[in-house]
């Protein structure tokens, strides 16, 4: 479901989450990016950065740049 198994860890201990934006709760996101990955911050509330690369492997996260290169 992620992309590697430094990103799933993060998941794993809530630092990150994999969701639609509508779905995430008890917080704000803080960031435009048009993505399901986002990194969280803080405790209640909470606050969701959207992601558009992982920060270990380096894949691409986001639809926004997903679709900008499909479209090539």
């Amino acid at each position: 479901m992620t992309c590697c198994p430094e990103f799933e860890r993060l998941m794993e201990r809530g630092l990150a989450e994999h969701a639609q934006p509508h779905q995430l709760s008890g917080g704000t996101i803080i960031t435009e990016i048009d993505t399901e990955y986002f990194l969280v911050f803080g405790e209640e509330p909470r606050r969701f950065a959207g992601v558009n690369y992982c920060p270990f492997c380096g894949r691409v996260l986001s639809r926004e740049l997903w679709n900008r290169e499909k479209k090539k």
